[in-house]
């Protein structure tokens, strides 16, 4: 990991301070952007992460052969000037931008794009990490077998399979490119070195203090809005919040639905929010024995108030969550029977099972905010007190985010909170993601129930296949059937996306996918 030059430290230090220095700390305030959020990056390799903060990070630094425009869920090339899709699906081809360079000096071609993608396909590639998980690999792109450079800028893929959602993954941010020399020049250490093509390039990190970085000069694209930009961990949102109406940062995300309401009444504040594609959800471990029966996990269902957790954790930002993927997603029905708040049913149900409830229910959750749950911990004890009303003592154990993945991909869990804020507008995203198997791997699990159903397997095999929208519909209309029958987790709320920034800053959108994107925003010119 790069350690802090001294003159960058004592810039650093007049930055955060956010008064005193005289000129030397307003100017280094006024071409600099500080962004706020609760916790940390883990790691900044695009290809093995999973966490939004370090995703938060990366959006910054790096970038794919394709994108979603701003905005929307429409995919339009980028670090690719187009592509072609064959008749069969079974090859993609790439014609690569000229006169694209790394943040090292590393010219973007066909095979310095081709890295990116043969160290997460070939377990003996130099890139492919020791440790690493590389899990969207699986996930997502899975039907990738080959990819070669069929010219000095003509880049090729091809599929074992057809695939509906690949070019959709290819705009997600594990596809984002890194430069080969990276490897040469940090080795292991890449993780904590990203090297991209984006509008900032890294320069430090202090782990749990800030991540530094700066204009890249090279930019091919608009040049990022700042000469710095610092992206701060605060897990207090009262301390973030504080520190945004004193001027010591400029933009933030993560707060309470509650702390938002005053700031979208305030000229000097813009606040952007709109319904997230995201879920928070309960998963029930496989393991824990005494939940396994469906009818237990139901009445467990039917004792949460899932109104009141979008009433008071979301301060009615939100909606209640009846499916587990994104509201209005492919897939989702027509008509259908929601589960309903009944806890005199859930009372009933729970009874029959009354020797197993001697010893408290253990409820894993993390303290770090997110989309879909600004304070997650203030969620489960709303949760808590619905178990209560129905004769369940809960245990709640709190981690930081970290050590919570940590602990749930190992599957150490009884019941899991967790949410998903999905990567690429398809419901495969999120049906695969959370009910396949291969998504059930011990260390790496995005599926922490554990869930393992052949079935379900086959069918979200057979809705990636599909290329027509009507087939895929009636697949996921059965893939969540099957979800209903035995429900391995439950959905609980839909957050919304919400980021605030200093009203004189311009160039910020929303983005679907719930990534922050700040290489546009800049001063307000009058």
């Amino acid at each position: 990991m790069k350690f802090y030059f001294s003159s960058l430290l004592f810039s650093l230090s007049l930055i955060l301070a956010g008064c005193g220095g005289g000129d030397s700390a307003s100017s280094a305030r006024s071409s600099t952007l500080i962004f706020s959020r609760g916790s940390d990056a883990q790691k900044l390799d695009p290809a093995d992460v999973d966490d939004g903060e370090s995703v938060k990070t990366l959006n910054q630094i790096c970038e794919g052969l394709l994108r979603f425009k701003p905005g929307t869920l429409e995919i339009e090339p980028w670090l690719a000037e187009s592509y072609t899709v064959s008749d069969d699906g079974l090859e993609i081809t790439f014609q690569i931008r000229e006169g694209v360079v790394f943040q090292d000096g590393t010219p973007l071609t066909a095979e310095s794009a081709a890295f990116s993608f043969l160290r997460q396909m070939h377990k003996d590639h130099p890139g492919h990490l020791p440790g690493a998980i590389f899990q969207y690999w699986n996930y997502l792109y899975s039907d990738i077998n080959r990819v070669e450079a069929a010219g000095p800028m003509t880049l090729v893929m091809g599929l074992s399979q057809p695939n509906a959602t690949i070019l959709f993954s290819l705009a997600a941010f594990p596809a984002y490119l890194i430069s080969p020399q990276s490897l040469e020049d940090y080795g292991q250490d890449l993780v904590q070195n990203p090297v991209g093509t984006g509008p900032y390039q890294f320069v430090s990190w202090e782990p749990n203090q800030a991540i530094v970085l700066k204009k890249f000069e090279g930019y091919w694209g608009e040049p990022a809005g700042f000469e710095r930009l610092v992206i701060k961990s605060v897990p207090e949102n009262a301390v973030r919040l504080l520190d945004l109406k004193a001027g010591k940062t400029q933009g933030l995300d993560g707060l309470q639905p509650a702390e938002v309401q005053p700031l979208i009444e305030d000229p000097n504040f813009e606040v952007y929010h709109e319904p997230g594609m995201n879920f928070s959800y309960l998963a029930i471990n496989e393991t824990a024995v005494r939940l396994s029966e469906p009818e237990i996990r139901e009445a467990i269902y039917m004792a949460i108030d899932r109104e009141k957790l979008v009433r008071v954790a979301l301060d009615g930002l939100g909606e209640v969550a009846h499916f587990p993927m994104a509201k209005g997603m492919l897939g989702e029905p027509e008509e259908f029977d929601p589960v309903p708040f009944n806890p005199a049913a859930a009372k009933m149900i729970l009874d029959k099972y009354a020797d197993r409830w001697t010893e408290p229910i253990s409820i894993s959750v993390m303290n770090a905010p997110r989309l879909y749950a600004p304070d997650p911990v203030n969620m489960i004890s709303l949760i808590r007190e619905d178990l209560k009303q129905v004769g369940l003592t809960v245990e709640v154990e709190v981690r930081d985010f970290k050590n919570h993945l940590h602990h749930t991909r190992n599957g150490r869990h009884e019941i899991g909170f967790l949410g998903w804020m999905g990567d690429n507008g398809d419901p495969d995203n999120f049906l695969s993601i959370h009910l396949a198997s291969w998504a059930a791997k011990m260390g790496g699990a995005t599926n922490i129930a554990f869930y393992k159903n052949d079935e379900m397997d086959r069918l979200l095999i057979e809705g990636r296949k599909a290329r027509v929208m009507s087939e895929r519909q009636r697949i996921y209309e059965e893939v969540l059937e099957l979800w209903r029958k035995d429900l391995p987790l439950l959905p609980l709320v839909h957050g919304e996306s919400i980021v605030v920034l200093r009203s004189d800053l311009e160039g910020f959108t929303l983005s679907k996918t719930g990534d922050i994107y700040l290489g546009p925003v800049k001063p307000k010119t009058n």
